[in-house]
C-alpha cells in the first residue's frame, strides 16, 4: 500500500511508532484532544498540523501524504530531528541561553567532533552534540567582542552548515535549507566570502537530494564562478571550495540540471582543481574533503548517470580510494559501483558489493534511496540473500 494510500489518521499513528497520544501532545504544544480527534478521523487547523509534523520529526508533506517519509528514521533519529529543528530556529533568531559558552577554540573542537559523526554515520550521536553546540555557538557570537567576532561568526556557520548536511540526510529539506541559509546570511554579516560560497556548495547539493538539479547547477555554477581562483592563487581552502562548487555543477548536470557536455565540461575542471591540491583538503578541516580521489568518486556518479557504462567500468578498475576519504563518501562510491555491476548483468558482484557497503557504513546506507534501486533489479540471486540484504539496507521487501 503507497503512503498517499493511508489516511491522515493512519499516518500519524504509523509516524507516532511508540509514542504516546499524551507524549505527541505534549512535544507538539497542542491539547492531547487534538492529537485523538485526527487520529479518529477528524480534522484540525493548519498550525496544529505543522505542529504535529514538526513533533514527528517530519513536514507537513508527509503528514498529508504527498511524500512518503524517510523509511528508516528511527525513534531516536526522529527525536534527534525535532531538536535539531528546535535549536536551529533558535539559534537564527537568537533566543537567550543560560548556558555559558565555550570559547571559540574549544567550540571548534566540538564543531569538528559533530563533523566526524556526521561522516561516519552516527546521527543520534550528531543529533545530540548540534542540539547542545548550535545555542552554544551563537550565544558566543552575541557576546563576541570585535576581535574574535569574525571567528565566533565562523564557527556558528560552520554549524549551520553540519546541520543542514544531517537535516539532509534525515530527509527534512526545509530546515536544511533553513540551517544553510541562516549560515549563510552569518557568513554575509562578517564578510567571510568563502564561507559563504562553501555553504553555498552544500545547499546546490541538497537541490540535488531534493529533485531541484536545474537550481542545484545554476547555484553551484554562479558561485564557482565569483570565488574562481586566480591561476598563480594556490590557497588550499580556496581551492577545496572551488572545487567542491564545480564537482557540484557537473553533478547536478549530469542528472538533468544541463546538457551532458557541460556535465563534463565542470568535471574536467574539478579534475584540474583536485591536481592543484594534490591531495583531499576541507576548507577550515570542515565538512566534505575535496581533491583528486573525491572528483574520481563523482566521475564514477556522473559516468552511471549519463548511461556511460564502460566509462564507469574504466573508473573501477583505476580507483583506490584510502582512508582520507570520508566514510560516507566511500560507501557512494561502493553504490556506484554496485549499480554498475547490476548494469553489467554481474548479480553476484552487485549483491557482494552493496553487502560490503552495507557492513561498513550500517547508519548512512539505510537513510539511502539508491540500495533500493539495486535490490530491485537484482536477479540471479537467491530470495533468502535479498531478504538479507534488504533488511541490511533498510529498505521494504515488497521491492522486490
Amino acid at each position: 500500500m503507497q503512503w498517499s494510500e493511508y489516511s491522515t489518521a493512519e499516518r500519524i499513528k504509523r509516524l507516532r511508532g511508540a509514542m504516546t497520544q499524551e507524549q505527541l501532545a505534549e512535544a507538539a504544544n497542542v491539547s492531547v484532544g487534538v492529537v485523538r480527534k485526527l487520529e479518529r478521523g477528524g480534522t484540525a487547523s493548519l498550525p496544529s498540523l505543522l505542529s504535529i509534523a514538526s513533533a514527528l520529526g517530519t513536514d507537513i508533506a508527509v503528514l498529508l501524504g504527498q511524500q512518503a517519509p524517510r523509511r528508516s528514521m528511527d525513534r531516536d533519529e526522529r527525536a534527534a530531528l525535532r531538536a535539531l529543528s528546535a535549536a536551529t530556529h533558535d539559534a537564527a533568531i537568537g533566543i537567550p541561553t543560560d548556558t555559558e559558552p565555550g570559547t571559540v577554540e574549544e567550540l571548534r573542537g566540538v564543531v569538528r567532533r559533530a563533523d566526524t559523526a556526521y561522516w561516519a554515520g552516527r546521527y543520534t550521536e550528531l543529533g545530540a552534540l548540534l542540539g547542545a553546540l548550535l545555542p552554544e555557538a551563537r550565544a558566543r557570537y552575541d557576546v563576541a567582542e570585535a576581535d574574535e567576532r569574525e571567528a565566533a561568526a565562523g564557527v556558528l556557520a560552520d554549524v549551520f552548515q553540519t546541520a543542514g548536511m544531517a537535516a539532509n540526510v534525515w530527509g527534512s529539506r526545509d530546515l536544511a535549507y533553513a540551517a544553510l541559509t541562516y549560515g549563510r546570511q552569518i557568513a554575509v554579516q562578517v564578510g567571510d566570502d568563502l564561507r559563504d560560497a562553501h555553504l553555498a556548495a552544500t545547499t546546490a547539493w541538497v537541490n540535488l537530494r531534493d529533485g531541484r538539479t536545474a537550481q542545484g547547477f545554476t547555484l553551484a555554477a554562479a558561485q564557482a564562478d565569483r570565488i574562481e581562483p586566480k591561476m598563480s592563487e594556490h590557497d588550499p581552502d580556496r581551492l577545496s571550495v572551488y572545487g567542491q562548487l564545480v564537482t557540484n555543477a557537473a553533478v547536478a548536470a549530469s542528472r538533468g540540471g544541463a546538457s551532458p557536455d557541460t556535465a563534463r565540461e565542470y568535471l574536467s575542471q574539478a579534475h584540474a582543481v583536485g591536481a592543484r591540491l594534490g591531495a583531499e583538503h576541507a576548507r577550515g578541516r570542515h565538512a566534505q574533503p575535496f581533491g583528486p580521489l573525491y572528483a574520481a568518486t563523482q566521475a564514477m556518479s556522473i559516468a552511471v548517470a549519463l548511461g556511460d557504462t564502460g566509462g564507469a567500468l574504466r573508473l573501477m578498475d583505476t580507483i583506490r580510494l584510502d582512508d582520507t576519504v570520508p566514510l560516507a563518501t566511500r560507501a557512494r562510491y561502493g553504490l556506484d559501483v554496485a549499480l554498475t555491476h547490476v548494469e553489467c548483468r554481474r548479480w553476484d558482484q552487485a549483491a557482494d558489493t552493496l553487502e560490503k557497503v552495507c557492513g561498513m557504513a550500517p547508519g548512512w546506507v539505510r537513510h539511502q534511496m539508491l540500495p533500493g534501486v539495486i535490490i530491485s533489479r537484482l536477479s540471479g540471486v537467491s530470495v533468502a540473500r535479498l531478504r538479507g540484504l534488504a533488511h541490511a539496507a533498510g529498505v521494504p521487501l515488497a521491492v522486490r
